[in-house]
């Protein structure tokens, strides 16, 4: 699963930020699909195209934590869990929840200016930690 995460971040570290394409949902979303062989990603792809067409989607779509928890993701209750690669961070806001995926002590996203970006787990404030 390391090799294939680390192929898998290499892949969208030349991709650029598309809303309903390469956003932040459908890196982990497609990285679910990669590591077990699914198509979850269908049922976003290309539903909006740019932010505001995101906050009425994901307004009406079931959140990003009801999504994890119905694809068999386990919430780590620690207040500060020891991360393993393929853990998926998520952010709660208000109108839009941000997740990044954990791989070789860092969180990844895909970002709306840069595209993928790396940020070290000590700087971000995240609400919940998911696992499967």
């Amino acid at each position: 699963m390391i090799l294939e995460l680390a192929k898998y971040i290499t892949q969208w570290s030349t991709v650029e930020h598309q809303w309903g394409e390469t956003d932040c949902m459908m890196f982990a979303i497609c990285w679910h699909d990669v590591r077990f062989g699914t198509n979850k990603n269908l049922s976003l792809y290309k539903k909006y195209s740019t932010q505001s067409e995101a906050l009425r989607f994901y307004k009406n779509f079931i959140k990003v934590e009801g999504w994890l928890q119905a694809n068999s993701y386990k919430k780590l209750t620690a207040k500060k869990p020891k991360f393993k690669d393929g853990d998926v961070i998520v952010k709660n806001y208000k109108l839009l929840d941000l997740c990044w995926v954990y791989f070789n002590n860092s969180f990844y996203t895909m970002d709306e200016e840069r595209g993928l970006i790396r940020i070290a787990p000590s700087v971000v404030q995240y609400d919940t930690v998911w696992r499967r």
